[in-house]
């Protein structure tokens, strides 16, 4: 998903982006970008020539977003499920409350090694910059990622 928006702050590859506003934000569920009044962190991972106040497109890679959510989401509960199953292996009395409690540890271990692995991963999660955009008198003009007008 490719987004525009104004750059606002630079801190080295660390950049502060205030996104448009599109008819589809109405719709969207995500209100992240509503409440911190549209600006997002961006990475100039390509180190594309930018100043504050440049008009940029930059990308959300769907993949990132997948890989985070499988990371904090999906290995808590599958840690939950295999702990679980192991207290009820490893205690088989009549009662849940070993595997209940195997099946928190795996949950609170999953949990933390996710959101460390996500942490390490930081840079590589956030949106990218791809090109800056220049407005001409007939429109915006296409600029590649280098800086130079095509």
């Amino acid at each position: 998903m490719t987004e525009r928006g104004i750059v606002k702050e630079i801190q080295g590859k660390l950049v502060t982006v205030q996104l448009e506003m599109t008819a589809a934000c109405g719709a969207c569920g995500n209100n992240g970008c509503k409440s911190s009044r549209n600006c997002l962190q961006a990475y100039n991972r390509d180190e594309v020539a930018i100043a504050e106040g440049d008009e940029v497109e930059i990308q959300v890679e769907g993949k990132a977003q997948l890989e985070g959510a499988l990371w904090v989401l999906g290995l808590p509960l599958a840690l939950f499920a295999g702990g679980y199953v192991a207290g009820r292996a490893l205690f088989p009395t009549g009662t849940e409350a070993p595997a209940a409690l195997a099946g928190l540890a795996g949950l609170v271990i999953g949990v933390v090694v996710g959101v460390l692995v996500q942490k390490g991963k930081r840079l590589d999660t956030l949106p990218k910059i791809l090109r800056v955009i220049h407005a001409d008198a007939g429109g915006p003009a296409e600029v590649d990622e280098g800086g130079g007008e095509i």
